[in-house]
């Protein structure tokens, strides 16, 4: 069994490391429908991370002030 996830493992990691990058972020400039068009999307998304503990000695303390907000949206393209 450990022998199954070892191989499986390592092929996973070979797969990983064997992929090469992609590099689409790089267009034409001109507007045909295959000429590698991209959309921008401007998405703001609050994120509260919040009340994760870290044990010091046993001791643990975990806690939140305020919160998360998008304020002031900009365009910037």
């Amino acid at each position: 069994m450990l022998k199954k996830v070892l191989v499986l493992t390592g092929a996973v990691a070979a797969m990983t490391l064997a992929a090469p990058a992609a590099h689409a972020d790089i267009t034409s400039g001109k507007g045909g429908i295959i000429s590698g068009n991209q959309v921008r999307v401007p998405i703001n998304a609050p994120v509260n991370v919040c009340g994760n503990g870290v044990a010091v000695f046993g001791f643990a303390v975990a806690g939140c002030k305020g919160g998360a907000g998008v304020h002031g949206y900009k365009r910037h393209w």
